[in-house]
């Protein structure tokens, strides 16, 4: 294993010193040339990287610089982040040149997962055209792209680059260490559904609203799934999500809303409560006590966060 890690190293290495170089401060672009070209700041093994690819990168950059007070932009910052940029495509570009080398077994298939994956997030063959239009690609050449994704994790986790194994007494041992990171407030996991109600309405209005929302309340009392209910007959934005509102600390919803979801029992449904919004009914799914989390509770997340920074480590490496 050390072997082959010094072997990877000094490959890297050797890809790093075949890098020339070639950018210098500002955009620079020359006005007589009778059309644009793509301008060549740096070469990694021979193949070009052009100045637009930065773009993205350094006017994120400014962006967080003109939010922090930024009044004027300079050449020499500009500059700095092209440069920082630069490093970032640079050491991207030598790991997927390492990571073409290496054989990939089922590649069409694991190319297809990806682009699976990708559609699934963007829900209709509609919305993925539309990304594809606006990236200017074509599906072959995202396909490429993927395909070369897939080379690169493959390369990341032959090489223990990929969620490395973190020993269990070294999570324990940052839990001990950071007690305070792990302190939480009392909190309820909450759905509700709600029947609006204009806090100025009338009377008769009102007892419209609370008689509806009595019905439903005894419907789910009867059997009725209240995630079901909710997509059915709530009236708020959560409605599509079955009527959850995910964990909640005090001070988030109406006090009258929160005297009740930190009352009940957990897996009850409660009486119909009003607020200015409406006639709500309340179902806490579950509930985390005030005080440092117990390990079990953080011990995933603490390893997962362990697990990026070794990652990090070996991949500078």
């Amino acid at each position: 294993m050390k072997k082959m890690c010094k072997i990877n190293c000094w490959f890297l290495l050797l890809a790093f010193l075949a890098v020339s170089i070639l950018i210098v401060p500002g955009t620079g672009s020359s006005t007589d040339a009778p059309k644009k070209e793509r301008k060549v700041v740096a070469k990694v093994n021979g193949k070009p990287i052009f100045e637009d690819q930065l773009d993205a990168d350094v006017n994120k950059s400014l962006k967080k610089w003109k939010k922090y007070g930024m009044k004027q932009q300079t050449p020499a910052l500009t500059y700095k982040l092209q440069k920082r940029a630069l490093d970032g495509v640079i050491d991207d570009e030598l790991v997927v040149q390492a990571a073409l080398k290496i054989k990939v077994t089922e590649m069409d298939k694991k190319v297809e997962a990806k682009l699976g994956k990708m559609k699934k997030r963007y829900r209709t063959e509609e919305k993925f055209d539309s990304y594809l239009k606006m990236k200017n690609l074509t599906l072959k050449e995202l396909k490429g792209n993927l395909a070369q994704q897939v080379h690169v994790d493959e390369y990341l986790k032959k090489n223990g680059i990929t969620n490395p194994e973190i020993p269990e007494e070294k999570i324990r041992e940052f839990y001990d260490a950071n007690p305070k990171n792990y302190e939480r407030k009392e909190t309820v996991e909450v759905a509700h559904i709600l029947i609006k109600v204009d806090e100025h309405a009338g009377p008769e209005e009102k007892e419209k609203a609370y008689i509806k929302a009595e019905e439903l309340r005894k419907e789910i009392l009867g059997g009725k799934v209240f995630g079901t209910m909710a997509v059915e007959h709530s009236q708020c934005n959560s409605a599509s999500g079955g009527g959850g509102l995910g964990y909640i600390e005090r001070g988030y919803m109406p006090k009258e809303f929160e005297e009740v979801a930190f009352t009940i029992e957990k897996n009850t449904v409660s009486d119909v409560v009003e607020t200015k919004f409406g006639y709500h009914i309340i179902k806490v799914t579950n509930k985390t006590e005030s005080g440092v989390a117990p390990y079990e509770d953080v011990r995933d997340f603490i390893k997962k966060y362990l697990q990026e920074g070794e990652s990090k480590k070996k991949l500078a490496e």
